[in-house]
C-alpha cells in the first residue's frame, strides 16, 4: 500500500508545474538542511536564549534516537525496494541513510515543535510550526525518498522528544549539579550509541553482484549526528557556567550584528573548514569532529564575543 500511494504521488510530482517541483525540491536539499541547523542557532543568539536551548538539545536527543531506530531496522528506501519508485534528483542527494523513520521530518519537528511547544502562550507559533513541519514530511513522500510510515513515526517522534527535552530541563534548572549529570549521562549515551551502531551487524544484500545498500555510508549520519549532540551538550553546560550571556532587551543593530557574526562563523566552519577536517580525517570520525566543533562553537564561543561586539557598538553610539 505504501508504494502505490507513493506512485500515486510520483504521478501528480511528474504532472505537476514547474514551481511545485522547484520547492518540494528545496525542501530535501542541502539547504535546507543547513537552515534546519541555523534557525535555533541565530534564535539562540538573538532572541530567546532559554528557548532555543530546548530546540537544540531536542533536535540533538531526538536525531540520535532517530538513527539508533534506523540503523536498528536498516529499512531500505522506497526505489531500493521497488524500481517503479523514481525519487527526485535533488532529493535523493539528501537521502543519506536508511529510510525509516525520516530524518527530515523528525529534524523540522523537534525544532519547530520545541519553538511552538516554549511560546505555547500564543497559539500560532505552535500551528505554523506543525504546518511546515507535516509539509516536510509530505515532502519526503512526493519527492519519492520515504514511505509514509516514515514519515509518520518521525514526526510523532519529533513531538514526543520536545515534551520529554522540555521537562527535562526544567529539572534541571531546579536543582543545583544536575545538568553535570546530564553532561556526563549524555555524553555516555552518545558513546555508547556510537560503539552500537559501528559494531552491529547490517544487511549485505547483492543484486548481480552489486551491494545494495554499504553499511558503512550509512553510518555517516550517525557520526554527524552524534558529534552534533556532544557539541550540544559540552557548549550547553559550558555556556551555563562560565559564559551565561543575555538575549533580552537587545536593539535591533545589536541582533543584526549578532545574526551576521553568528551566522557566518558557523557557516565558514561548516562548509570550507569542515569540509577540509572531513578530507583529513575520513567520513566518520572527520564528520564526528567536524559536527562538534561546530555546535560547541555556536553554543559558547561565539556568545563569548558578543559583550565585545556590544562594547563595540557602545563606542559608535558615542
Amino acid at each position: 500500500m505504501d508504494i502505490s500511494y507513493l506512485l500515486w504521488l510520483q504521478g501528480l510530482r511528474e504532472s505537476a508545474p514547474q514551481f511545485v517541483q522547484a520547492f518540494f525540491s528545496f525542501m530535501g536539499s542541502e539547504a535546507a538542511t543547513v537552515l534546519t541547523m541555523l534557525i535555533p542557532c541565530v534564535m539562540y543568539w538573538c532572541i530567546d536564549k532559554r528557548r532555543s536551548t530546548l530546540a537544540l538539545i531536542t533536535y540533538g536527543v531526538s536525531s540520535v534516537f532517530n538513527q539508533l531506530i534506523k540503523n536498528t531496522v536498516c529499512c531500505y528506501r522506497p526505489w531500493i525496494r521497488d524500481p517503479r519508485v523514481v525519487p527526485d534528483s535533488v532529493a535523493i542527494k539528501g537521502a543519506t541513510g536508511y529510510s525509516f523513520p525520516s530524518s527530515h521530518t523528525q529534524s523540522s519537528t523537534s525544532v519547530l515543535g520545541s519553538f511552538g511547544w516554549a511560546w505555547r502562550e500564543k497559539r500560532w507559533p505552535m500551528a505554523v510550526g506543525l504546518l511546515f513541519a507535516l509539509i516536510v514530511g509530505f515532502s519526503r513522500n512526493f519527492l519519492g525518498v520515504h514511505a509514509p510510515q516514515d514519515v509518520l513515526v518521525a514526526f510523532a517522534e519529533g513531538l514526543a522528544f520536545v515534551f520529554v527535552c522540555d521537562r527535562l530541563l526544567v529539572w534541571v534548572e531546579g536543582g543545583e549539579g544536575r545538568d553535570l549529570r546530564v553532561l556526563v549521562l549524555g555524553c555516555a549515551a552518545v558513546v555508547l550509541f556510537l560503539v552500537y551502531v559501528t559494531v552491529k551487524s547490517y544487511p549485505m544484500d547483492y543484486v548481480d553482484g552489486k551491494l545494495l545498500v554499504d553499511p558503512m555510508a550509512m553510518l555517516v549520519d550517525c557520526y554527524k549526528i552524534a558529534g552534533l549532540m556532544l557539541g550540544v551538550l559540552a557548549g550547553w553546560y559550558v555556556e551555563r557556567h562560565w559564559v551565561n550571556f543575555e538575549t533580552g532587551g537587545l536593539k535591533l543593530i545589536q541582533v543584526l550584528v549578532r545574526l551576521f557574526a553568528g551566522a557566518l562563523i558557523a557557516l565558514v566552519l561548516y562548509v570550507p573548514v569542515g569540509h577540509a577536517i572531513v578530507g583529513i580525517l575520513g567520513s566518520h570520525t572527520g564528520q564526528l569532529v567536524r559536527h562538534a566543533i561546530v555546535f560547541f562553537v555556536v553554543v559558547t564561543v561565539i556568545p563569548m564575543l558578543f559583550p565585545k561586539l556590544d562594547a563595540l557598538f557602545a563606542k559608535s553610539e558615542v
